[in-house]
């Protein structure tokens, strides 16, 4: 726990909304009405695994991967290659990928929508992350806090 706590902000927004939403595919995300004819109309629930719905699952899959490669392993990855900025695309995409398939899907559910706010929850993660290592490789992007005193 004590690890965890040591992470920031947005790795573990990314560590505890990402699972979330793997699992949340399980759930129902759409009702389809079918129509038996003069035996009526039934109504089915369909969970989330259908084309979007494994893209977000791969994506969502390589993000959680990445930060717990990140932070976890004592393993040195390549600082040549920019791992905040393609976590960030990543989770930006899989904000995309859920909007589009909960407004795409036919009889989405309230459910979906709080889907939805778990991908968004997972690219805002990413998005602190990679704003916290621009800052840190230049700190002239960091934003000044003025007080009162500067006003003067």
């Amino acid at each position: 726990m004590a690890t965890f706590k040591a992470l920031s902000r947005g790795s573990q927004i990314v560590l505890v909304a990402g699972p979330l939403l793997f699992f949340s595919l399980f759930f129902t995300w759409q009702y389809v009405d079918v129509n038996y004819g003069r035996a009526g109309i039934a109504k089915l629930s369909m969970d989330g695994w259908d084309a979007w719905g494994l893209l977000i699952a791969l994506l969502v899959l390589a993000i959680v991967v990445l930060v717990a490669l990140r932070n976890f392993t004592e393993g040195e990855l390549s600082d040549e290659v920019p791992w905040q900025a393609i976590t960030f695309g990543l989770g930006a995409a899989l904000a995309a990928v859920a909007v589009v398939k909960s407004l795409t899907d036919a009889g989405s559910t309230w459910l979906s929508y709080g889907f939805v706010a778990l991908a968004l929850a997972v690219a805002a993660g990413t998005y602190l992350d990679w704003a916290a290592t621009r800052r840190r490789a230049h700190p002239t992007l960091a934003r000044k806090r003025r007080g009162l005193r500067s006003a003067a």
